[in-house]
């Protein structure tokens, strides 16, 4: 059964390709009758009107931005001229000037409008462009310009070597890839003078311009390497000269192409492989080109992606998308252009992070404004228990806790361990928020789940200012973990200045100690060392050594028992 599906397949895409072969043919042969229409219909219009081809000749010369290239010369020797610049396919040039001149001439029988059936023809050759692969032009253009050789005696021949991916991409994109390596404002047509060999390696194009030295040419296209690279080619020669040459990548692809575009914020590759349809592939991290253009803040290479379709709401494989990454690294027009392509700011990360979380963490005040009004939710707990408020309060954003505050957040939520913002705040070190909580009424003694307390974790990271301002509060300094370690603020302290406020507020494990105990305390906590497995405690006059699996309490019991 399964080769029979594969025959029947093979059998299918055969047909498929030899239907597009006679699509293409027919439409050349069709679109040379109505060139030859309009070459009558002109011939009509002069011969009964003395300015007529005075007033073509104009028009086509500031059409195509030339200075008198077609002075005092025939119509027929116009149409030679104008051969270059069109094409069974890019016809644009021969239906302008039809609907310019052309408006009344009827032809045939059925007495048929040129214009119209220029127009529908258009439409036709447009679609066939979009469905059409490279492939199918390397079996065709053969046919369609058999005994049309071009001159090109006068011409510079363009030779590029392709990735074979670029064989089953689409025939507008072979036209823009010619028209991305030349100057801007080319016009000359691509299908009468390219050649295309494919092969199992590469596809390999010879396309022969007309109106550039050769100089030029290398010049315009050495400007191009980063391009050349992005988009898959590897080997491309003006005449005989090379400019660019590289091993040919085996892993290239159109989807990982466009990702490395981003990455390297080169929009013109970008704007090109947009428009060969790719567009929401990954990398290894699971991230889409439009979450890189978002994390670099490229707003014009997110305006092409999101014009082109771009899924908005991807998730990488950490569960973020590209809302939360322009909202991590604080690019507000992104996040105003996302929003307004209906990104979903709903959404929540692997670990259950929104998007409100990590704006409060990141200190992006304005977008904790737009989200809240979006009614993103800032109570949302992540997987640890962590809020919104907490994450601000961590970092330091007392803008953003203070509107928090009046959106009527709970400041006493705790996450899993037990920890609260108030301890995060002081456990960091942002005394202002430390002040504005206790305003609130937030209670300074709450413990986690170790029995570590906001004075502890203050304590343990040098926070003086906070430490003086908890005492003052009578933030009991005796508190141990309940861990089994009966660690105490004083314990943890590091800074002279710590244990100096610790001990005048009688900080030590059982209490009672007396001034000339506390001093033996503090040199323990000034002095102490670990060697060899074991605490070393020296108070001057005489030293212990107790073995390490002592906690520093036990040392600090010892040598005030030995006093």
């Amino acid at each position: 059964q399964s080769s029979q599906a594969e025959l029947m397949l093979e059998t299918l895409t055969a047909v498929y390709e030899k239907e597009i072969l006679h699509a293409i043919i027919d439409l050349n042969i069709e679109f040379s009758s109505l060139v030859m229409h309009v070459q009558l219909g002109l011939e009509e219009k002069i011969k009964n009107d003395s300015d007529m081809l005075q007033t073509f000749t104009t028009w086509l010369e500031t059409h195509m931005h030339w200075n008198d290239k077609l002075t005092s010369i025939s119509l027929d020797e116009i149409f030679r001229t104008i051969d270059l610049f069109y094409d069974f396919i890019d016809c644009s040039l021969i239906v302008e000037m039809s609907d310019i001149f052309l408006q009344d001439f009827k032809f045939g029988v059925k007495e048929l409008s040129i214009v119209s059936e220029l127009k529908t023809y258009k439409i036709r050759a447009d679609e066939l462009q979009l469905s059409a692969q490279v492939e199918d032009l390397h079996e065709s253009l053969p046919i369609i310009y058999q005994g049309h050789i071009p001159d090109t005696s006068n011409m510079r021949m363009i030779s590029i070597k392709l990735h074979n991916q670029w064989e089953s991409s689409k025939m507008n994109g072979l036209s823009l890839l010619i028209h991305n390596l030349l100057p801007v404002g080319h016009q000359q047509s691509i299908m009468k003078y390219i050649t295309i060999c494919i092969t199992s390696e590469y596809v390999n194009l010879e396309y022969f311009v007309h109106g550039y030295t050769t100089d030029s040419l290398i010049d315009y296209t050495r400007k191009k390497l980063q391009f050349m690279h992005l988009i898959g080619i590897f080997s491309l020669y003006i005449n005989d000269h090379p400019v660019f040459q590289e091993d040919e990548n085996m892993n290239f692809t159109f989807e990982l192409a466009l990702v490395n575009a981003v990455t390297a914020g080169n929009n013109e590759a970008v704007e090109l492989l947009l428009q060969l349809g790719c567009i929401d592939d990954t990398n290894k991290e699971g991230e889409t080109a439009l979450m890189l253009a978002c994390k670099r803040g490229h707003e014009d290479t997110v305006h092409s992606l999101l014009s082109a379709g771009a899924n908005v709401d991807i998730e990488d494989n950490k569960g973020w998308t590209a809302l939360m990454i322009a909202n991590e690294h604080n690019h507000i027009s992104i996040i105003h252009m996302l929003l307004q392509a209906n990104a979903n700011p709903h959404l929540k990360t692997s670990d259950r992070s929104n998007a409100v979380m990590i704006a409060s963490y990141h200190g992006n005040y304005e977008i904790v404004e737009l989200l809240i009004s979006k009614r993103v939710d800032y109570n949302c707990q992540r997987e640890d228990g962590a809020n919104a408020f907490m994450l601000a309060c961590k970092s330091g954003h007392t803008q953003i806790v203070k509107f928090l505050l009046k959106e009527q957040v709970d400041p006493n939520v705790q996450m899993k361990d037990g920890a609260n913002a108030f301890m995060l705040a002081c456990q960091n070190g942002h005394i202002q928020i430390v002040k504005l909580l206790l305003k609130k009424k937030v209670n300074p003694n709450v413990q986690r789940n170790d029995g570590m307390n906001a004075l502890m974790l203050a304590c343990k990271n040098g926070h003086t200012k906070i430490v003086e301002l908890l005492l003052k509060e009578q933030v009991d300094p005796n508190v141990q973990r309940n861990d089994g370690t009966f660690i105490t603020a004083l314990t943890l302290a590091r800074h002279d200045e710590i244990v100096q406020l610790l001990l005048k507020s009688k900080a030590v494990k059982k209490g009672n100690l007396k001034e000339d105990d506390a001093a033996s305390v503090y040199s323990f906590e000034s002095h102490r060392t670990v060697s060899s497995g074991r605490h070393t405690v020296s108070d001057n006059s005489s030293s212990r050594t107790f073995p390490s699996t002592l906690t520093l309490d036990s040392g600090i019991e010892e040598l005030t028992d030995k006093k």
